[in-house]
């Protein structure tokens, strides 16, 4: 979703209401002495009533407070409370940072907002506490903190970073010494996380993998130094927390297209950046055989090709796993393992033979996936 012209309309529309409201000689966006002092580290409590400043744009109401920083300071706040409100942050006209308690495209809002941002100078500030819309009322608090930045050493596994999301984005290195599925979270309660991993070939983002609005990339990566970018969906700006986590693997994993599946074996796999996997298999003579593509973090997707045939199945095994029983004739067939979604995790491959009289026509073979299909609807 593109939330960047709403943000500029919000935006825009704070910065002429705070205009309109000031002053000569006070209550600018420099910090005028009609605006109470707020030193980082304290909290201060208001409410926002009918007689509070009016914005004359769109009639909702605010209040200000001066905050002295220095160049390169980095300031936490969060308000909370019964109002429905809103945060920015000015240098003098400027707006340097907002935040809102509400959703997209016009949702309900959660009653609490954080904002984190970054004083480009020495200087005094103008933290704007605003009411959403002309008809929200009620008290507030609102928290200053100092912000401690991550001190910038690789991530590596087993590692993690409490940071806080300053601007658009913040990038992270990740050091991986040892060959295996890393699994990278970036968990918050206070933005929509976005996550990119990049480096030796390997490029995927992730919006909600992790749940609720959390990001997460599980990927093979092998011993390198890699990029982990850090941004907001939603252009906010606040806490959260990055980690990252090795899982061991078999040293028979199979990482490459092309491998040749044995039948009655197990092959472990891991689905690629695009999120799939392809098997070939050599058949001397007709066989009935049943494929079952097994993954726990993934829904998975089986395809399998060759001598007259070209089947596919989704949910046609337990859960969201994938099967196909067919009877297939000599020949080379291609059988590919996919992500449903393009995300990235292990599977197992199951390749089992039914037994039976294999004798039956190609064509066929498609009734049989029709069938297979048909019953997993049923189920």
């Amino acid at each position: 979703m593109n939330t960047r012209p709403t943000r500029l309309f919000a935006a825009l529309s704070l910065t002429l209401a705070l205009a309109a409201c000031q002053k000569p000689g006070g209550g600018g966006g420099s910090g005028g002495d009609t605006d109470p002092s707020l030193a980082v580290g304290d909290s201060v409590s208001g409410e926002i009533t009918s007689s509070s400043r009016l914005n004359y744009n769109d009639g909702s109401r605010h209040q200000g407070y001066r905050v002295t920083l220095k160049s390169g300071q980095a300031v936490a706040l969060e308000l909370g409370g019964a109002l429905d409100g809103q945060l920015s942050v000015f240098d003098g006209q400027s707006l340097l940072a907002s935040a809102s308690s509400r959703g997209y495209e016009g949702e309900a809002g959660t009653g609490e907002v954080s904002l984190a941002f970054r004083a480009p100078k020495d200087g005094t500030y103008l933290v704007a506490v605003n009411s959403a819309s002309a008809d929200a009322f009620g008290p507030f608090k609102l928290k200053s903190s100092q912000v401690t930045p991550y001190d910038g050493k690789p991530l590596g596994a087993g590692g993690e970073a409490i940071d806080w999301l300053v601007g658009d984005k913040q990038d992270y290195a990740l050091k991986v010494d040892k060959a295996g599925i890393y699994t990278v979270t970036m968990e918050s309660g206070a933005l929509d996380a976005y996550l990119r991993l990049s480096g030796r070939g390997v490029d995927i983002e992730d919006d909600d993998g992790g749940g609720n609005l959390d990001a997460r990339i599980r990927a093979y990566l092998e011993p390198g130094d890699y990029t982990i970018g850090t941004s907001s969906l939603n252009g906010s700006t606040g806490a959260f927390k990055l980690k990252v986590a090795l899982t061991p693997v078999d040293k028979d994993l199979i990482i490459r297209d092309g491998s040749a599946l044995v039948i009655g074996q197990t092959a472990q796999g891991m689905v690629d950046s695009r999120g799939r996997r392809s098997f070939v298999l050599d058949l001397d003579a007709a066989r009935h055989l049943q494929f079952d593509a097994i993954a726990d973090n993934f829904d998975s997707v089986l395809r399998i090709s060759g001598p007259g045939i070209d089947a596919e199945d989704d949910d046609g095994g337990n859960g969201t796993n994938a099967r196909l029983g067919l009877r297939l004739g000599p020949g080379r067939y291609s059988v590919t393992v996919s992500s449903f979604g393009s995300q990235q995790g292990v599977f197992e491959l199951e390749t089992i033979d039914l037994g039976g009289d294999p004798a039956t026509p190609a064509n066929s073979n498609r009734k049989d996936a029709a069938d297979a299909a048909a019953e997993a609807a049923a189920n």
